[in-house]
């Protein structure tokens, strides 16, 4: 089968992808897209956003910082009573106290850029996007293909590409039902497809696999979180083995942002529902995210040093993060949050100015040295998941051990992990949540990913090295943040891929 373009998942960075195309090309224009999705229930969504695998989880950015159209859908009050009935239809989900604090601010003309949303929202938003995509197409020379399937490796053939599994990929439909997708699979099956272009629309890598010394590890070890279905699987395993054991011991490898999302959730299984169990929590740096709280001061904050003057004379990359660090030293001198700072940050785009400073040689350094030490000082989050963390921590449910897990064994019903100290932790729940492997020590952990190192020696550890329009070849693009140089200016993620998917579409169209 050959397309003009193929976009593998259809996430957020897919579902966008194809809207703008299907907007932006010509009516007189044939043009035949393959979309090849791995997990057809996370449709819509992806892994980061769909009802399935979201379940339980939260922005870690409040409204004001999401993408305008996604704020512009949520002005309207008829999606607002589409949220408001699905947390009412749905009490497992256990949205009803965030209805509750939340729904005088929904319901007004203009809701508060501060609420946080529950990250399945999106998919309401993605789904509408899907059914105006479809609207579209009828009035357009554009054919769509959707298949199903684990796309293992991409081989280069003229030209073209070549896109491959370990098993057929299985075509199936998205139809349209009183403004409901629906899928439904055909019969149809298919070895390998060929194209002309692809658009690589996967989210984050998964961790490191870390070594495993039993052949035959039980399920009880989740290595990739979010993909295995972050906090609702995890709650999955603890109900099983509710009736088995009398006290559950969890532990976490890492201590970002997987670990907080489960944080509301186990609070409420150990202190509502007298569940007795556990927590370790195994990490070289005991610190997390921040709270994305501000001050009592009255008033916004005012820049001392990322001034125009001082923006100006901006020459090296590390002078950014210099005025960063001073500006949070001067905001705590004046009693201010460093959530204040970076507020007035992001809203005045101060990054922005100040890396169209930089040459392209120190543009490189700001990205692969400089960005992620900003990251690690400007990580704020949603505030409830880590003041449960703070609770359960009050109530010594959580004992963190500083170390690196470096393998995994089981015996019996027993995981055994064993740190770089020699230290060996017992329990009955391992959940890797260490963040994903960096793409330069990537091996494993990704056919796809590793079929496209070995065939392009354009990365570092940040990711592949693309151009502006985030093109890596002239046929493969890559817009999220697998890219090196995808969100230097640290918007919020979501928003990034949003604008860095349309963009890569003006170029595939120009081309």
């Amino acid at each position: 089968m050959k397309y003009d373009l193929a976009i593998i998942g259809f996430g957020v960075i897919g579902v966008e992808s194809l809207y703008a195309i299907a907007q932006k090309i010509n009516k007189n224009r044939k043009f035949n897209i393959a979309i090849i999705e791995k997990n057809i229930k996370n449709i819509p969504g992806g892994v980061a956003y769909s009802k399935l695998s979201s379940k339980f989880g939260f922005f870690n950015n409040p409204l004001r910082l999401s993408h305008p159209s996604f704020q512009s859908w949520i002005k309207n009050k008829k999606n607002i009573q589409r949220i408001v009935n699905f947390v009412h239809k749905n009490p497992s989900y256990q949205l009803d106290n965030w209805l509750s604090d939340n729904i005088e601010n929904l319901f007004k003309k203009k809701i508060s850029g501060e609420i946080y949303f529950p990250r399945l929202v999106y998919s309401f938003y993605l789904e509408d996007k899907i059914l105006d995509i479809f609207k579209i197409k009828f009035k357009k020379k554009l054919k769509i293909s959707f298949y199903q399937g684990n796309v293992e490796n991409i081989k280069f053939k003229q030209k073209n590409l070549i896109i491959k599994t370990k098993k057929k990929f299985h075509a199936f439909n998205i139809n349209n039902n009183k403004n409901i997708i629906y899928i439904k699979k055909l019969n149809q099956k298919i070895k390998f497809f060929e194209c002309k272009k692809m658009i690589l629309g996967n989210g984050l890598l998964p961790p490191k696999k870390i070594n495993v010394t039993s052949k035959s590890l039980n399920k009880n070890y989740i290595w990739d979180f979010y993909s295995e279905g972050g906090t609702h699987n995890l709650l999955e395993k603890i109900k099983k083995l509710k009736n088995k054991e009398k006290k559950i011991i969890i532990t976490f490898i890492g201590n970002k942002a997987g670990l907080l999302e489960t944080m509301l959730q186990l609070k409420y299984l150990i202190f509502k529902k007298n569940y007795n169990i556990s927590i370790n929590v195994i990490s070289k740096k005991l610190a997390t995210l921040n709270k994305a709280k501000f001050s009592n001061n009255v008033g916004k904050y005012k820049f001392n040093f990322f001034t125009n003057k001082h923006i100006n004379k901006i020459k090296n990359a590390v002078q950014i993060l210099n005025l960063l660090k001073k500006e949070f030293v001067n905001a705590k001198n004046k009693n201010f949050n460093k959530y204040d700072v970076w507020t007035e940050i992001l809203s005045k785009k101060i990054l922005n100015k100040s890396i169209q400073k930089l040459n392209k040689k120190e543009k490189n350094i700001y990205n692969l040295f400089i960005f992620p030490k900003i990251r690690n000082i400007t990580r704020f989050t949603y505030p409830e998941p880590i003041s449960a963390k703070e609770y359960l921590d009050k109530f010594k449910k959580i004992k963190m051990v500083k170390g690196k897990a470096v393998s995994i064994n089981t015996s019996k019903k027993i995981i055994l992990v064993k740190l770089d100290n020699n230290k060996i932790i017992k329990s009955h729940i391992v959940v890797n949540v260490s963040g994903p492997v960096s793409l330069d020590q990537l091996n494993s952990e990704s056919n796809l990913i590793k079929s496209i190192k070995s065939n392009i020696n354009r990365f570092d550890k940040r990711g592949f090295i693309t151009d502006k329009n985030f093109m890596l070849t002239d046929q493969i693009y890559t817009p999220g943040i697998i890219s090196y140089n995808f969100n230097p200016s640290r918007q919020t993620i979501i928003k990034a891929i949003t604008n860095n998917s349309r963009k890569i579409v003006r170029t595939i169209i120009n081309k």
